[in-house]
């Protein structure tokens, strides 16, 4: 046995502070928010399908500001009450975080899926703000498809 390692067959385990997850890089520090936390990767996405609808209707969407809730509140109306308001007279939408994260249904349940489905909800409440239908709202955009 001279000469040979002796390898212990247990698995190798994370270092884990009270069954938690395993501390964040110094990159991100203790004191910095998690860069893919639920939230930043869901404003994230809704950001972005919301700068690209303002890019294409710009007149229809000057001054409608889109914010994000956790949870549904009661006020504002939809087409789709647990995943956005709208309120015309104050010009706002509202997303509501949870409902959307955590809706159930999708055929593919991945990170491309579930933002594919951010971006679907998006759509949905500016139709419904508009008061049009999803295909009279950017027509030929998606004929290549």
């Amino acid at each position: 046995m001279f000469g040979r390692e002796r390898r212990s067959r247990r698995p190798v385990r994370v270092r884990r502070r009270h069954e938690r997850r395993p501390i964040r890089s110094s990159l991100t520090g203790p004191s910095l928010p998690d860069p893919r936390s639920r939230f930043t990767r869901f404003e994230t996405d809704a950001r972005g399908a919301v700068e690209l609808l303002q890019s294409y209707l710009p007149e229809e969407l000057r001054g409608v500001s889109v914010g994000f809730q956790t949870a549904p509140a009661a006020r504002g109306e939809s087409r789709f009450p647990l995943l956005y308001s709208v309120d015309r007279d104050a010009r706002t939408i509202m997303l509501y975080r949870m409902p959307i994260q955590r809706a159930r249904g999708l055929h593919v349940d991945d990170d491309e899926h579930r933002r594919y489905f951010i971006e679907h909800c998006v759509y949905q409440a500016v139709c419904d703000y508009l008061g049009r239908d999803p295909w009279e709202l950017l027509p030929g955009r998606f004929d290549h498809y």
